[in-house]
């Protein structure tokens, strides 16, 4: 079992983080209640999920799931967040909504022709295991000549003048600083490129957590499911090219896009 600083397991670590995003998500329903489809998500359905069957992982209160019904879409949303998931029954009485973790998807194999995990749920993954599992369970229940998506932020996401690039690696230098000044006491600081920022979408909700990827992060992921050979790292943009556009090592936009194309015919 390995472990992060101060000793904890990652078990525990990741417990610990699922804990403090139940109620950080649970916090934020009211604002997913009414949130609309970005324009990039409407897109994605009119060109890949129009009369397929989706799967929207990492649910929440139902905000793409709610949207993509109104559409005529078939789709179903499953989170692990029961209060969010009550949200998301409420305000759309007609869809499908299943309670479950992302790592342990309880549904069939080869079960969707699309699946969507968007707007950064798969950032809120506490560990490398849990963000591998993850990756092969949405690949699983992919259908034959199925696509999986997945958005997720960018550690080296520039912001205005570069301002966000410079606070993050601040931050890490910071860190580093503390923990060589700290270890002996068996604290236990973040890891690199994790995160916890204020709630910025409910007034009241707690801090939430994110695990920011790099585009080498997606790739070795994808490579530790056996299943680089389908997958490329994009942008909002060139997610919606064909072939979708890969972009360089060190993309600075604020998402990156992982997608995989699965071999076969849909069925």
């Amino acid at each position: 079992m390995t472990t992060t600083h101060g000793g904890i397991t990652e078990i525990d670590y990741a417990a610990m983080i699922r804990a403090l995003n139940q109620v950080h998500y649970a916090g934020e329903t009211s604002f997913y209640t009414t949130a609309p489809l970005r324009s990039c998500e409407e897109a994605l359905y009119r060109r890949l999920g129009a009369g397929e069957r989706i799967l929207d992982v990492g649910c929440g209160a139902g905000r793409v799931s709610r949207a993509i019904a109104a559409l005529g879409g078939d789709i179903v949303g499953i989170d692990i967040n029961e209060a969010a998931l009550a949200t998301a029954r409420a305000t759309c009485p007609n869809g499908t909504f299943v309670h479950g973790s992302m790592n342990a998807l309880p549904l069939p194999t080869g079960s969707f022709n699309q699946v969507w995990c968007l707007r950064f749920s798969f950032n809120a993954l506490a560990t490398e295991a849990e963000r591998a599992e993850t990756l092969y369970e949405m690949w699983r229940v992919c259908a034959p000549g199925g696509t999986v998506l997945v958005e997720t932020f960018n550690w080296h996401y520039a912001g205005r003048f570069g301002l966000v690039r410079i606070a993050n690696l601040l931050d890490l230098a910071a860190r580093a600083a503390r923990w060589r000044g700290q270890r002996r006491t068996g604290s236990q600081p973040l890891p690199a490129r994790d995160i916890i920022y204020l709630a910025n979408k409910s007034s009241g909700a707690a801090p939430g957590y994110a695990h920011l990827t790099t585009v080498q992060e997606l790739h070795l992921l994808a490579a530790a499911c056996g299943i680089q050979q389908y997958a490329t790292v994009t942008s909002e943009k060139g997610v919606l090219s064909t072939p979708a556009l890969p972009v360089r090592p060190r993309h600075r936009q604020y998402s990156m896009w992982l997608v995989l194309h699965k071999p076969g015919e849909q069925v």
